[in-house]
């Protein structure tokens, strides 16, 4: 009877998660296959259009750092309309030079760098470094919050490209915006995050000698895999597969809050509301500085508070011009959760991503959030195609009734087929969402597209099977190493032990710091940015056209 029972569990299971894949699959196919419309929100009245604070907080040099903070100078919304806020720990931070090229090449915006360190509420004569808790992207990011323009705050981080529509179809969706009319408003807006592994480009020109060559006539093999890149092919590989049906899937059911927050927009007095009660920190993100894994948590708070009356009043105006009729006779609005934007993606370039590094974010990721979503992380190895189509196979053999109506053979022989059938399928699947989200044609090819993201990525069929294999067999010993190997992570070059009640302590004052977690690569990658420069700042237009 128990035999049963538990059979009967893991085909339920199996079917499940099927359900779940196909959900993520549809939504893929349907929302990010084809070019999305003008945002709605650059066209209206400029007196109508809402002011967006723009906040990068930015931590060591990044693959293409400059191409990614430069996209949000190359957004369709209004230039008045928007704030940029470059957020560095100190001035000794090797990302500064090229934030300084940044500001001297867009003068004309409205932008500034805002240092940690010359924070007045964390130090100074009259600031503390404990006036706020360990968490160092928040510290980073607290007085760009602090002093953002406007009510819409959208967090960016500072290793992610996004196409110059974003901002305002994220506006679009934030307020409700459509071409014909108001639709529903949403507490909370988010993009769906895809790695691009960019370690067969040269450091500087793309007609350069590849260092890994991805076309169609390409070698690979896991033998001659260099650990040195194989970490980037594998994230390439989680996030165009496996982490997109599932992000894509819960997003559209909205049952649960579900964001990583590489790209993710909100209203700041509706965040201010719901986190006034503690006296101990400022409204806002602040509240959140002794917590890791902050932009889920931002976004789980928005999700399960209800909307502050003061903020449905003054959302009713939102898009509207100033003592207007609509202005003076506002309408009732409808609230979403959270919105997922379709038709674009926070794209993530990762270069030469060792192995180490990749296993210590998947580690960290899941370590974290073994105690923001418990239930989630403890069953999510069963999300994984080896494990879920083992539970699908156990079912159908052992099961009296697949025996008896299906004809399903109660042996090792027929589970072993069942398992090969489902993992096949489940391969080739991944293999058509890989390259419809790698090669999308959503994305926008302006002039001011980096090659990197216009590129067609193509791999021959035994090189995609490699490393997707390599990437389902790592699952579930980085899971079991992240759930039951302690409670550590080094995150920003600082390590910090995590608590039950989601709160992190940091274990030493300098800690570690590791190239993944710095964001550090090579010497020849700061330059492929530009920022080895020396003398009086010149034009780097080429390096971006790059």
């Amino acid at each position: 009877m128990i035999k049963d029972i538990l059979a009967a569990a893991c085909l339920a299971w199996y079917l499940f998660i099927l359900v779940v894949c196909a959900i993520g699959i549809v939504q893929i196919y349907s929302n990010y296959s084809t070019k999305p419309p003008a945002p709605v929100s650059s066209s209206l009245p400029l007196s109508a259009i809402p002011h967006v604070t723009v906040i990068r907080p930015v931590k060591g040099i990044e693959p293409r750092l400059y191409d990614c903070l430069a996209a949000t100078f190359h957004q369709t919304y209004p230039i008045s309309r928007l704030t940029i806020f470059f957020c560095v720990s100190s001035r000794d931070d090797p990302a500064v030079p090229i934030l300084e090229r940044l500001l001297y090449d867009f003068s004309t915006y409205d932008v500034r760098l805002l240092v940690e360190d010359e924070d007045p509420n964390l130090a100074g004569r009259n600031g503390d470094t404990h006036n706020l808790g360990p968490n160092p992207k928040i510290r980073n990011m607290s007085r760009a919050y602090r002093e953002a323009k406007g009510d819409i705050v959208w967090i960016v981080d500072c290793n992610v490209w996004v196409d110059r529509f974003v901002a305002g179809r994220l506006v679009d969706l934030l307020y409700g915006f459509t071409p014909s009319s108001y639709g529903r408003k949403y507490k909370f807006v988010h993009q769906l995050p895809i790695a691009v592994d960019v370690s067969d480009l040269s450091h500087d020109r793309p007609q350069s000698k590849p260092i890994i060559s991805v076309s169609s006539t390409s070698q690979l093999s896991i033998g001659s895999l260099k650990r040195s890149y194989f970490g980037g092919l594998l994230e390439e590989m989680f996030l165009s597969t496996s982490h997109a049906k599932f992000y894509t899937a819960i997003s559209a059911v909205a049952v649960a809050p579900c964001t990583v927050g590489k790209s993710s927009m909100f209203r700041r007095p509706h965040l201010n509301a719901v986190t006034a009660s503690d006296s101990d920190r400022d409204p806002g993100i602040d509240y959140f500085s002794e917590n890791i894994c902050e932009d889920h948590l931002i976004g789980d708070l928005l999700w399960k508070n209800a909307v502050p009356d003061e903020i449905c009043v003054s959302a009713t105006k939102e898009g509207k011009v100033p003592d207007s009729p609509s202005w003076r006779n506002p309408s009732v609005a409808s609230w979403g959760n959270h919105g997922l934007l379709s038709h674009s993606f926070a794209l993530q370039p990762t270069r030469q991503l060792s192995l180490d590094a990749y296993l210590a974010r998947r580690t960290r990721w899941l370590r974290v959030r073994k105690f923001t979503v418990p239930a989630a992380t403890f069953v999510e190895h069963g999300t994984e195609s080896l494990f879920c189509s083992a539970y699908g196979a156990l079912g159908l053999t052992s099961l009296p009734w697949c025996n008896e109506i299906l004809k399903v053979p109660r042996t090792w022989s027929a589970f072993l087929m069942l398992w090969t059938i489902s993992v096949i399928i489940w391969c080739l699947v991944d293999s058509q969402m890989w390259g419809l989200l790698q090669n999308s044609g959503v994305l926008d090819v302006g002039d001011d597209v980096p090659f990197w993201v216009k590129r067609k990525k193509r791999k021959k069929w035994v090189e995609w099977l490699q490393a997707w294999l390599a990437r389902e067999l790592f699952a579930f010993p980085i899971w079991l190493w992240a759930v039951v190997g302690g409670v550590t992570v080094v995150w920003r070059g600082r390590r910090f032990w995590v608590g039950m009640d989601m709160k992190v302590h940091e274990i030493d004052a300098k800690g570690t710091e590791s190239k993944e977690d710095m964001g550090v690569v090579s010497t020849a990658d700061a330059r492929s940015n530009g920022s080895i420069l020396k003398g009086a700042p010149v034009n780097l237009g080429k390096v971006r056209a790059e």
